[in-house]
Protein backbone atom coordinates (compact mmCIF):
# COMPACT_ATOMS: atom_id res chain seq x y z
CA UNK A 1 0.00 0.00 0.00
CA UNK A 2 1.01 3.62 -0.59
CA UNK A 3 0.90 6.01 2.40
CA UNK A 4 1.01 9.80 2.06
CA UNK A 5 1.16 12.42 4.81
CA UNK A 6 0.63 15.98 3.53
CA UNK A 7 0.64 19.33 5.27
CA UNK A 8 -0.88 22.28 3.40
CA UNK A 9 -0.05 25.72 4.73
CA UNK A 10 3.14 27.69 5.16
CA UNK A 11 6.75 26.62 4.70
CA UNK A 12 9.51 27.80 7.02
CA UNK A 13 13.18 28.09 6.12
CA UNK A 14 14.92 29.54 9.16
CA UNK A 15 18.56 29.62 10.20
CA UNK A 16 19.95 30.13 13.68
CA UNK A 17 23.65 31.07 13.49
CA UNK A 18 26.25 32.02 16.09
CA UNK A 19 27.55 35.51 15.22
CA UNK A 20 30.20 37.89 16.52
CA UNK A 21 29.51 41.17 18.34
CA UNK A 22 30.30 43.08 15.11
CA UNK A 23 27.84 41.02 13.03
CA UNK A 24 25.19 41.25 15.77
CA UNK A 25 25.55 45.07 15.75
CA UNK A 26 25.36 45.13 11.95
CA UNK A 27 22.19 42.99 11.92
CA UNK A 28 20.59 45.24 14.54
CA UNK A 29 21.38 48.37 12.53
CA UNK A 30 20.52 47.02 9.04
CA UNK A 31 17.41 44.98 9.88
CA UNK A 32 16.03 43.29 6.74
CA UNK A 33 18.64 45.15 4.70
CA UNK A 34 21.23 42.66 5.97
CA UNK A 35 19.90 40.05 3.51
CA UNK A 36 21.25 42.20 0.64
CA UNK A 37 24.78 42.33 2.05
CA UNK A 38 26.12 39.11 0.53
CA UNK A 39 25.29 36.60 -2.18
CA UNK A 40 21.73 35.35 -2.51
CA UNK A 41 20.66 33.17 0.42
CA UNK A 42 24.00 33.38 2.25
CA UNK A 43 22.05 33.23 5.52
CA UNK A 44 21.35 29.52 4.82
CA UNK A 45 25.04 28.61 4.88
CA UNK A 46 26.03 25.84 7.28
CA UNK A 47 24.01 23.14 8.97
CA UNK A 48 21.91 25.36 11.22
CA UNK A 49 18.83 25.67 9.01
CA UNK A 50 15.44 24.31 9.90
CA UNK A 51 13.29 23.85 6.83
CA UNK A 52 9.83 22.38 7.08
CA UNK A 53 6.15 23.04 7.31
CA UNK A 54 4.65 25.29 9.95
CA UNK A 55 1.81 23.51 11.72
CA UNK A 56 -0.64 26.21 12.76
CA UNK A 57 -4.34 27.02 12.83
CA UNK A 58 -4.47 27.59 9.06
CA UNK A 59 -2.65 24.33 8.24
CA UNK A 60 -4.44 21.30 6.82
CA UNK A 61 -3.12 17.79 7.48
CA UNK A 62 -4.17 15.01 5.12
CA UNK A 63 -3.25 11.34 5.44
CA UNK A 64 -4.12 8.94 2.62
CA UNK A 65 -3.65 5.21 2.08
CA UNK A 66 -3.76 4.15 -1.58
CA UNK A 67 -5.31 7.55 -2.31
CA UNK A 68 -8.16 7.16 0.20
CA UNK A 69 -8.32 9.73 3.03
CA UNK A 70 -7.87 8.48 6.58
CA UNK A 71 -8.96 10.07 9.84
CA UNK A 72 -5.96 11.61 11.56
CA UNK A 73 -5.71 13.74 14.69
CA UNK A 74 -2.71 16.15 14.34
CA UNK A 75 -2.30 16.52 18.13
CA UNK A 76 0.53 13.90 18.29
CA UNK A 77 2.51 16.04 15.82
CA UNK A 78 2.48 18.96 18.23
CA UNK A 79 3.15 16.71 21.23
CA UNK A 80 6.39 15.54 19.57
CA UNK A 81 7.83 19.07 19.51
CA UNK A 82 11.06 20.01 21.24
CA UNK A 83 11.45 23.57 22.53
CA UNK A 84 15.09 24.18 21.65
CA UNK A 85 17.12 21.71 19.67
CA UNK A 86 20.48 23.49 19.56
CA UNK A 87 21.65 22.95 23.13
CA UNK A 88 25.21 23.00 21.75
CA UNK A 89 25.02 26.81 21.63
CA UNK A 90 24.20 26.98 25.32
CA UNK A 91 27.41 25.15 26.19
CA UNK A 92 29.57 26.93 23.61
CA UNK A 93 31.59 30.14 23.79
CA UNK A 94 29.15 31.84 21.40
CA UNK A 95 27.81 35.16 22.67
CA UNK A 96 25.10 35.90 20.09
CA UNK A 97 22.80 34.01 17.75
CA UNK A 98 21.13 35.46 14.68
CA UNK A 99 17.77 34.15 13.51
CA UNK A 100 17.13 34.79 9.81
CA UNK A 101 14.98 33.42 7.00
CA UNK A 102 11.27 33.22 6.22
CA UNK A 103 8.18 31.51 7.61
CA UNK A 104 5.35 32.49 5.29
CA UNK A 105 5.75 30.72 1.94
CA UNK A 106 2.42 29.17 0.94
CA UNK A 107 2.99 25.56 -0.12
CA UNK A 108 2.50 21.91 0.77
CA UNK A 109 4.84 19.08 1.66
CA UNK A 110 4.04 15.39 1.16
CA UNK A 111 5.93 12.50 2.73
CA UNK A 112 5.38 9.25 0.79
CA UNK A 113 5.98 5.63 1.83
CA UNK A 114 5.65 2.72 -0.61
CA UNK A 115 4.93 -0.88 0.37
CA UNK A 116 3.25 -0.10 3.69
CA UNK A 117 1.70 -3.10 5.40
CA UNK A 118 -1.48 -1.79 7.04
CA UNK A 119 -1.95 1.53 8.80
CA UNK A 120 -1.73 2.52 12.43
CA UNK A 121 -1.39 6.25 13.24
CA UNK A 122 0.65 5.29 16.32
CA UNK A 123 3.45 4.21 13.92
CA UNK A 124 4.22 7.81 12.95
CA UNK A 125 7.25 9.45 14.54
CA UNK A 126 7.41 13.22 14.09
CA UNK A 127 10.48 15.48 14.17
CA UNK A 128 9.05 18.83 15.19
CA UNK A 129 10.65 22.03 16.48
CA UNK A 130 8.78 24.47 18.68
CA UNK A 131 10.16 27.95 18.21
CA UNK A 132 7.65 29.99 20.25
CA UNK A 133 10.23 32.11 22.01
CA UNK A 134 12.36 32.66 18.90
CA UNK A 135 9.38 33.69 16.74
CA UNK A 136 7.43 35.45 19.52
CA UNK A 137 4.34 33.37 18.75
CA UNK A 138 2.64 30.77 20.93
CA UNK A 139 2.45 27.34 19.34
CA UNK A 140 5.03 27.91 16.58
CA UNK A 141 5.59 24.33 15.35
CA UNK A 142 7.85 23.39 12.43
CA UNK A 143 7.48 19.83 11.11
CA UNK A 144 10.98 18.92 9.97
CA UNK A 145 10.58 15.22 9.09
CA UNK A 146 8.44 12.14 9.69
CA UNK A 147 9.08 8.40 9.98
CA UNK A 148 6.48 5.69 9.66
CA UNK A 149 7.02 2.33 11.32
CA UNK A 150 10.69 3.20 11.81
CA UNK A 151 11.26 4.26 8.16
CA UNK A 152 11.93 7.70 6.80
CA UNK A 153 9.75 8.45 3.78
CA UNK A 154 10.75 7.06 0.39
CA UNK A 155 10.39 10.56 -1.03
CA UNK A 156 9.19 14.06 -0.17
CA UNK A 157 7.60 16.45 -2.60
CA UNK A 158 6.97 20.16 -2.25
CA UNK A 159 3.98 21.59 -4.05
CA UNK A 160 2.00 24.74 -4.63
CA UNK A 161 4.85 27.11 -3.68
CA UNK A 162 4.04 30.81 -3.83
CA UNK A 163 6.40 33.57 -2.66
CA UNK A 164 7.73 34.54 0.74
CA UNK A 165 9.05 37.54 2.65
CA UNK A 166 12.09 37.54 4.88
CA UNK A 167 11.58 37.99 8.61
CA UNK A 168 13.09 40.87 10.51
CA UNK A 169 16.38 39.32 11.70
CA UNK A 170 16.57 38.66 15.43
CA UNK A 171 19.75 38.86 17.51
CA UNK A 172 19.70 36.74 20.65
CA UNK A 173 22.12 37.46 23.49
CA UNK A 174 23.08 33.99 24.72
CA UNK A 175 24.32 35.33 28.06
CA UNK A 176 20.75 36.50 28.78
CA UNK A 177 19.38 33.07 27.81
CA UNK A 178 22.00 31.29 29.94
CA UNK A 179 21.01 33.44 32.95
CA UNK A 180 17.34 32.52 32.40
CA UNK A 181 18.19 28.81 32.14
CA UNK A 182 20.30 28.93 35.33
CA UNK A 183 17.45 30.70 37.08
CA UNK A 184 14.99 28.02 35.96
CA UNK A 185 12.86 30.50 33.98
CA UNK A 186 13.04 28.45 30.76
CA UNK A 187 13.55 24.82 29.84
CA UNK A 188 16.10 23.75 27.27
CA UNK A 189 15.72 20.28 25.77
Amino acid sequence: MELDFTIYGRCCDLALHPVSQAIADKIRSEGRGIYKQKYLEWWRKGNTCTCGMKLGDESVVEVTLDGHPLDFDPLPVKEAAVLLRRRMYMDSKAKYLALMGYNDEICSLTWHWANVQGFDPANFQFFVHRWDRLMHEDGFYIVDDIRYNGRFSDDQSWGERAGHSMIEPVVIDLDDVRREVRGGDIRVS
